[in-house]
């Protein structure tokens, strides 16, 4: 592929999506980060030996010519740059979430929509093997009606110092648990209400930590199915698990992660199960999908209203459990 690239944020997921950017043979052209030590060590970690370093995102957008831009910055710096990208109509890949807030959300999305460029959003579990498998199956009806989904989020972990604060990250369901809430939307349906909870347990003595480290959330969906998603940083020390389940009229699918999961056909007299595993690189489609559609001209399957949507739905859960678990309209 031979589509020029800027990357905006050279931390762990900026240099991830370099390199494999580079491996489905995109070209890197710069890459912008206000840390010298970060952009030198992206440099470092990339094959192209012609990557222009900037501090400033302005100056990048005004000097460097490249069609597509990756925006792998944490919630609370992104300030703008993806509504100055757009208007300069540059496609846009922007790491999730998209912001921290629904309104800073829905300008996003009017502005892309306004510029005409092309968006995807980093739900890289959408591009899991078993998931795309399911997609396949609701997609041609084989499933029948949703009827319910779980899903639960754990690790045990205090991340980055920028993660444990609330108004940097926007808190675990905000900026962890979106994976699954997204999931459940792309597998389930919209939501249409929902109930959540949550609380801060294990770190109370933790200086600066103000997120929460447990939650749950019920919520019901326009097409009469439900949802249950739980998180929490308080489980196994070293491990990240993001598993889940979905329920339909004629099949039920158990899932260990997006790339493996155990399909259970039960529309016939005996049930039957299928295994779906592989080790897929889920990262590397999601940029490889991005690529194709902005040389073919035609849009992805996790746009920036997708994200939106997303957001919307992390938000009404926050505000349920911010109102002691008050029932909360998800917005459209």
């Amino acid at each position: 592929m031979s589509v020029r690239i800027a990357v905006l944020g050279a931390g762990n997921m900026g240099r991830g999506h370099g390199k494999r950017l580079e491996a489905v043979g995109a070209r890197i052209v710069a890459v912008c980060d206000r840390s010298a030590a970060a952009r030198q060590k992206f440099k470092e970690e990339m094959k192209e030996t012609d990557i222009k370093e900037y501090w400033d995102f302005d100056e990048m957008l005004e000097k460097e010519a490249f069609e597509g831009l990756f925006i792998c910055l944490p919630p609370f710096a992104q300030d703008g740059q993806f509504e100055k990208a757009a208007k300069r109509g540059k496609h846009i890949f922007i790491e999730k979430p998209i912001a921290l807030d629904t309104e800073t959300g829905k300008r996003m999305v009017k502005t892309a929509q306004e510029n005409g460029i092309i968006t995807r959003v980093g739900f890289h579990m959408r591009q899991g093997e078993a998931v795309k498998k399911l997609k396949q199956l609701i997609e041609s009806g084989k499933t029948g009606r949703p009827v319910l989904f779980y899903g639960h989020y754990a690790c045990n972990s205090l991340h980055t110092p920028w993660w444990i604060q609330v108004d940097l990250c926007g808190g675990q369901i905000f900026e962890q648990a979106i994976h699954l809430y997204d999931m459940c939307r792309y597998l389930i349906g919209e939501p249409k209400s929902v109930t959540g909870i949550m609380n801060n347990l294990c770190h109370g003595n933790t200086a600066r930590y103000t997120v929460e480290d447990v939650s749950a959330s019920v919520s019901l969906f326009g097409n009469g199915a439900a949802a249950s998603i739980t998180a929490n940083n308080c489980e196994i020390p070293g491990i990240w698990k993001g598993s889940f389940k979905a329920v339909y009229e004629h099949v039920t699918v158990e899932f260990e992660d997006h790339n493996h999961a155990v399909f259970t056909y039960t529309d016939r007299e005996q049930p039957e199960t299928e295994e779906v595993s592989s080790e897929a690189d889920a990262y590397e489609d999601e940029v490889r999908e991005f690529l194709m559609c902005i040389e073919n001209r035609k849009d992805t399957s996790c746009n920036i209203t997708e994200g939106y949507k997303s957001l919307c739905f992390v938000e009404a859960v926050v505000e349920s459990a911010n109102m002691d678990g008050i029932k909360t309209a998800v917005k459209k």
